[in-house]
């Protein structure tokens, strides 16, 4: 599959190499730290960026306004390039530098690395990216858990395929790693309940994406629609192949890291839509959305307004907002206790419920977004 060079180049100048200088205060302020530790660089970089991205823009708004009782805000982020033993060591390097908060880390793996550290509650875990079910146990009580909730992304797509469009002939796509794998079996059974079943499942290899196997897998089984749980570059390889073929009046549809396929794809006219832990910003008027929008124009005014960037942006506002309720906001115990009280909370219009049972502020209310809101 061939993406277009001006897709490729729109992804890389703006997403690759996007720095934090916007949100380094002096050195003479007083400065309450934020580490991450995430992908920026290679095929997942687009998503590191974008989350880097986010949290940059609250931060800078938050500090334009004063900081947090008279501290400034900043975001220290290194690059892990998704290996689990880089995201660790980066941790360890951050927290010599007394950083023990985290925010916007991404990858199963990575993040499972650190599962000792928020265990024994040396670090404190804010809205990580993935959706291993490890990480909604609820003993761990150093972790704030948001975006990546599959389950309801999963009943969400069921429910709009089966019920609303009134499809059948549905077809699985996905990674064949262990978490989206057990997400596939999670669907099929979800898809049992609406008594439909898959007419084919098909697996990629998540690291060379090579899909020439299982696209020819689904294109032989015609299926009306296609459920993908993946990433978009891939998704966007299947539809591609699809095309090749003839088969142009296939649905598909996705879970949130699919978010980026309508707009790779919109010279073709696909009829695709993905679900989302929160609402995409260009289709509400709540001011936490308006607010984002102004801030990426500002400071990242060439990125794409989407729907994980926005994710990000109300994470990090979540956790500003607790610590500007602390008297304590360099304490992460004290910036956690204040998130789990939180209950129907409005952070500029959106409403914000802890969930104690999977430890999750967000992610349960999920929107349908479809090409036209991308």
């Amino acid at each position: 599959m061939h993406i277009p060079y001006r897709s490729f180049m729109f992804f890389s100048c703006f997403f690759l190499f996007t720095l934090n200088t916007h949100s380094a205060p002096a050195q003479h302020e007083k400065i309450i730290t934020l580490g991450q530790s995430a992908c920026f660089s290679g095929a997942l970089g687009i998503y590191g960026n974008i989350i880097k991205n986010a949290i940059t823009a609250r931060i800078n708004r938050i500090n334009k306004q004063g900081g947090i009782h008279g501290y400034k805000v900043a975001l220290v982020s290194l690059n892990d390039n998704s290996d689990p033993q880089r995201t660790y060591d980066n941790t360890k390097k951050l927290r010599t530098q007394n950083i023990d908060m985290f925010i916007g880390n991404m990858g199963t793996r990575s993040i499972i690395k650190l599962l000792p550290l928020i265990q024994e509650k040396k670090i404190a875990m804010f809205f990580p990216w993935s959706g291993d079910p490890l990480l909604d146990d609820p003993s761990l009580s150093h972790i704030i858990n948001g975006q990546g909730l599959l389950g309801p992304q999963l009943t969400t797509i069921a429910h709009h395929v089966t019920t609303t469009l009134r499809m059948d002939k549905i077809a699985l796509f996905h990674a064949d790693d262990g978490f989206s794998t057990a997400a596939a079996e999670t669907l099929i059974k979800i898809l049992s309940e609406h008594h439909q079943a898959p007419i084919a499942v098909a697996s990629y290899n998540r690291f060379t994406l090579d899909i020439v196997s299982p696209a020819k897998t689904l294109i032989n089984a015609d299926p009306r629609v296609v459920i993908c749980i993946a990433t978009s570059m891939p998704t966007v390889k299947l539809i591609n192949h699809f095309f090749a073929a003839g088969h142009y009046g296939t649905t598909f549809c996705g879970v949130d890291s699919t978010l980026f396929t309508p707009l790779l794809t919109k010279d073709r006219g696909v009829d695709y839509f993905y679900t989302s832990a929160v609402p995409h910003p260009n289709q509400t008027t709540i001011a936490l959305a308006q607010n984002y929008k102004a801030d990426m124009k500002l400071y990242f005014p060439n990125e794409h307004i989407n729907t994980l960037s926005f994710s990000y942006y109300v994470s990090a506002a979540i956790v500003l907002q607790a610590m500007q309720e602390s008297q304590n906001p360099h304490h992460k115990e004290e910036i956690i206790k204040i998130i789990e009280t939180m209950d129907n909370t409005s952070i500029e219009g959106l409403p914000i419920t802890f969930n104690p049972k999977n430890r999750h502020a967000f992610g349960s209310d999920i929107s349908i977004i479809t090409r036209k809101d991308s």
